[in-house]
């Protein structure tokens, strides 16, 4: 209309007056009662796979809350579209971030959003949530953090430290992805997931 101005795109925003956390969401979490039910749903339901299955892991240094917690994870992640799919079966102890006790065989419940960042303090700031639930080592050179942002975002946020050991594990979705078209075993073991075992 004559006479009025045209809002700015976002894209001739200066970056420094609209600072992001950071890139784009990479993961989408979800916990679940059972990996391979929940596993086969997905597949069948969005194309997801094939699923990479991490089974019994417990990460070096993992704390809840502040304080060492021992838990012990199933988890397995797939490809679909252009996110990673994870799928979180919590052992125990309980509670725990992933809930206060194991969902029923074929639920499903979303539960974070996960990030690839530089470093996870200046990442961490943009978030305003206090400190992280979670703290654990993925490996020498990588951490993760969970925010409980629940109330603001709806969801748990994950940051990810970004360098070639987290990278390992979105290509290998990414690459096993192409081409893919059902055969062979859905859940795969992970090469190398002993080395993420405590």
């Amino acid at each position: 209309m004559l006479g009025m101005e045209r809002p700015p795109r976002l894209t001739e925003t200066n970056s420094s007056e609209r600072a992001t956390m950071h890139g784009p969401i990479m993961q989408l979490g979800y916990v679940v009662g059972d990996l391979a039910l929940s596993a086969a749903h997905w597949s069948r339901s969005t194309g997801a796979g094939p699923f990479f299955h991490m089974p019994v892991v417990a990460f070096e240094g993992w704390t809840f809350q502040g304080a060492p917690q021992p838990l012990i994870l199933n988890f397995a992640f797939a490809q679909m579209g252009d996110k990673l799919l994870e799928l979180v079966e919590p052992v125990g102890p309980w509670p725990n971030v992933f809930g206060d006790h194991p969902l029923a065989p074929g639920e499903c419940r979303p539960h974070h959003y996960a990030f690839l960042v530089d470093d996870l303090d200046k990442a961490a700031a943009h978030l305003d949530a206090g400190d992280p639930v979670v703290t654990a080592s993925i490996s020498a050179a990588a951490g993760l953090r969970f925010y409980d942002c629940r109330s603001a975002l709806g969801m748990h946020i994950e940051l990810v430290t970004d360098c070639a050991d987290t990278r390992a594990f979105f290509d290998l979705a990414a690459d096993a992805a192409q081409g893919w078209e059902g055969s062979g075993p859905l859940l795969r073991q992970l090469p190398g997931a002993e080395d993420l075992a405590s």
